[in-house]
């Protein structure tokens, strides 16, 4: 009992700091993101398991952290509020040529990331972007100007 335990405080604990260390999607991380991933993924299994090299430990493990991805996918659809706290709420970063830096800095973000979507999506100059915005997977939704 006591590693289903220490799987479902590590699964609680990783999703905490992975929402505040911020959005990446795949396609934007780099390599330091790996990094970080790989060693969460040690470091979880390590103080999960412990001394425990069994088979049942791992596979206790394994199915609690599975069953805590299924209830929080089961209270994000049951309450709005848990689903903003785990996925966030899309950030609007620039609109009508103004930058917004405070929300900028909390995504940790540049504006040559926002440039970067833009250009993706065949735009040359910021003057021809109404809005970009920070979507709650990382992505950068870019609004072009009408």
């Amino acid at each position: 009992m006591n590693t289903v335990l220490k799987a479902a405080a590590a699964y609680i604990i990783v999703l905490f700091v992975i929402r505040l260390i911020g959005r990446r999607t795949a396609s934007q991380q780099a390599p330091i993101d790996m990094v970080v991933l790989f060693l969460f993924g040690g470091l979880s299994v390590s103080a999960v398991l412990g001394d425990d090299r069994s088979f049942v430990g791992a596979m206790s493990a394994l199915f609690t952290v599975g069953l805590m991805h299924v209830a929080v996918s089961w209270l994000k659809l049951r309450f709005v509020w848990f689903e903003r706290i785990v996925d966030g709420t899309p950030i609007v970063v620039f609109r009508d040529g103004r930058w917004n830096e405070t929300a900028m800095r909390r995504l940790r973000m540049q504006q040559a990331d926002i440039r970067t979507a833009a250009r993706q999506e065949k735009l040359d100059d910021l003057d021809q972007v109404a809005a970009a915005i920070v979507e709650r997977d990382g992505t950068v939704s870019i609004l072009e100007k009408k």
